[in-house]
């Protein structure tokens, strides 16, 4: 009787790992995987974005966020492989991060303000933004990474969350939702970070020529440790902090101006030069989004929706699916106006939960068909810059669905539930008829693929 259970065991197991192979795509190279918790988290929707209403469906038994970790996990594959010099990643390599970390350090620190003052330009240039915005802070590997939080105390007493019905409480479960969305997509989009240095390769090799190959190493290695670990045992992401700092500007004037108002600054501290561009990005995105609730909540239920969504874990799983979900969303903008792209993350965010999760399935299902709807909405925003989003689209509309099938209508397309990926074959590309934009939007792709020769052909023509 036990060989039998032993061997319905071993059938059991069997079937589950061939579920987990067909749910998880690790292409030709299946010799490097996933952590097993992390895979059965991913295939029993155990992760923070589990039915989360912005993840489309994928027409086929693999889930949505089964496919955005499947693509992240070969592309990290194929940067530790590409950095290190290697077709076979063995385990003990992972060692050698607080190494190769050391060495960056004992170097950073002797050319600390050109490398912070690379930093700012980096983002100031990326994002458009004042240079006295950015407040960059490269501190050695293993310092602290409090930043001063001007006397504020940011401790207060927890107070029991009564919600004011079912109803809202389901209302509010979906902010929950919409939260994690957003955090991801700052995830992903300052995840940028670790690999725009190759954008300042020049710069990097006459301050250190051995910066370029210690970052590679490093910063693959870091990302794919978040494909190894779970996050049981990870505890805080470490390495680099950040915050939004609300100041009135210095006065040059005796008498200070009451009626002055105060400014954001982007405080960021890390350890190394590619975890401080991180955080320097993370916090304009914040800044962005700054206004993702107003209008929609409570103090209270405010406060209790950021406790639900601003966790650990959200953070982790933003970092592992954040970057998919960002590729998507910028690969939805045709526009030589970079600047479309803040514009619009920012009123997205400001849409209230079901409108925001209805876009973002659009955005994330439906690539060919976003390009020609927010070309629209563009089109929209220059005739009546003050208007919101959720203005433009709903127009007299009640639901945001219907604001956006009349969208959909206008540019002569079909709204789809499940939209396949386009599968048309790409022309030959001339670089030297595209835009600046259109050059940096192409750098952008191949950094997230972790094809350099790419980003040194391209970066040609910038």
């Amino acid at each position: 009787m036990g060989k039998k259970i032993h061997r319905i065991d071993e059938i059991t197991q069997r079937i589950v790992n061939k579920h987990l192979r067909e749910a998880i795509d690790y292409g030709d190279d299946d010799r490097h995987r996933m952590e097993p918790s992390i895979e059965r988290s991913l295939d029993q929707d155990l992760h923070p974005f589990g039915g989360n209403p912005s993840l489309p469906g994928t027409g086929t038994s693999q889930k949505y966020s089964e496919k955005l970790a499947s693509k992240r996990f070969k592309d990290i594959v194929n940067m530790v492989k590409r950095y290190h010099g290697v077709e076979n990643i063995d385990m003990g390599m992972m060692q050698q991060m607080f190494q190769i970390m050391q060495e960056v350090g004992s170097i950073e620190q002797s050319k600390k303000e050109e490398l912070e003052q690379l930093a700012i330009d980096i983002v100031s240039e990326e994002f458009d933004i004042p240079e006295d915005m950015l407040k960059p802070d490269l501190v050695p590997p293993g310092s602290e990474l409090d930043l001063d939080d001007g006397g504020e105390d940011d401790e207060e007493e927890e107070e029991e969350f009564k919600p004011k019905s079912a109803e809202r409480m389901k209302e509010l479960d979906s902010e929950v939702a919409k939260r994690n969305v957003i955090n991801a997509m700052m995830q992903g989009a300052s995840k940028k970070g670790h690999y725009i240095f190759h954008q300042v390769a020049e710069e990097l090799d006459q301050i250190d020529p051995r910066l370029m190959v210690l970052y590679g190493k490093l910063m693959s290695l870091a990302d794919f440790q978040y494909w190894l670990i779970p996050e049981s045992a990870m505890g805080s992401a470490i390495g680099g902090t950040e915050k939004i700092k609300w100041e009135k500007p210095e006065n040059d004037e005796e008498e200070e101006d009451e009626n002055q108002e105060e400014e954001p600054t982007i405080e960021a501290k890390a350890w190394i030069f590619p975890l401080l561009v991180h955080e320097l990005i993370k916090g304009v995105m914040e800044l962005a989004a700054i206004g993702w609730a107003e209008g929609h909540m409570e103090p209270d239920e405010h406060k209790h929706v950021i406790g639900r969504a601003d966790t650990i874990p959200g953070e982790i799983w933003g970092m592992r699916l954040g970057p998919g979900m960002w590729e998507k969303f910028l690969e939805c903008i045709e526009d030589e106006d970079y600047k479309i792209k803040h514009w619009l993350f920012q009123q997205l965010t400001q849409l209230e939960a079901p409108k925001f999760h209805s876009f973002m399935k659009e955005i994330l299902s439906s690539t060919q068909e976003c390009k020609k709807v927010i070309d629209h909405l563009r089109e929209l925003h220059q005739q009546v810059e003050d208007d919101s989003l959720e203005d433009i689209v709903t127009g007299d509309e009640n639901t945001f669905d219907d604001g956006l099938d009349d969208l959909l209508g206008d540019v002569g397309i079909a709204p789809q539930e499940d939209t396949p990926e386009d599968t048309t074959p790409s022309k030959e590309i001339d670089y030297s008829e595209m835009s600046t934009r259109e050059i940096q939007d192409l750098i952008d792709d191949a950094l997230d693929a972790g094809d350099f020769d790419t980003v040194s052909k391209l970066h040609k023509y910038l």
